[in-house]
């Protein structure tokens, strides 16, 4: 879920500020397949730890990825200023990764709190006995296959 936060936001955020720099989105049904397909990607990094450097390279890097995708697939290629598009976005990537700095680190504190609070995990019994395991015995092959064997052939009145 951590993961999916992160990949969600970056997004919602990288449309956000790419639409409020005067940049032109393709319609919604691709947008939400870019930011499914950015929360799927950044999903395989789930055991990790999100720290803050770690969140500003795959927030960067998501924000950069979905502006190529947003302009690549915008059917209109009017000139919008770089520097606004590059405030735009350099400042939803601040707020991503604050955002979510501060969310990774909660959670993963009340994840620990509740860790110490449950109980541990047990040890494994140990064993007294060997393993018995009963073994029934079965009728030799070759009885079952006499058994199964027929003769076939036209019923005996018919030449």
């Amino acid at each position: 879920m951590r993961c999916g936060a992160v990949g969600t936001t970056t997004g919602a955020l990288a449309v956000l500020a790419h639409s409020g720099a005067d940049g032109h989105l393709p319609d919604a049904g691709l947008v939400f397949s870019l930011v499914a397909l950015l929360t799927w990607a950044v999903s395989g990094l789930a055991r990790h730890e999100l720290t803050p450097a770690r969140l500003l390279v795959l927030v960067g890097g998501g924000q950069l990825a979905m502006h190529s995708m947003l302009v690549l697939a915008s059917a209109r290629h009017d000139h919008v200023s770089v520097e606004r598009m590059t405030a735009a976005h350099v400042l939803a990537t601040a707020v991503v990764v604050g955002v979510l700095a501060v969310a990774e680190r909660s959670v993963l504190g009340l994840a620990r709190v509740l860790a110490s609070l449950l109980p541990r995990k047990l040890t494994p019994f140990v064993a007294t006995a060997p393993l018995t395991v009963p073994v029934y015995r079965h009728l030799p092959a070759a009885a079952v296959v006499l058994d199964v064997l027929s003769w076939r052939g036209p019923p005996a009145g018919q030449a």
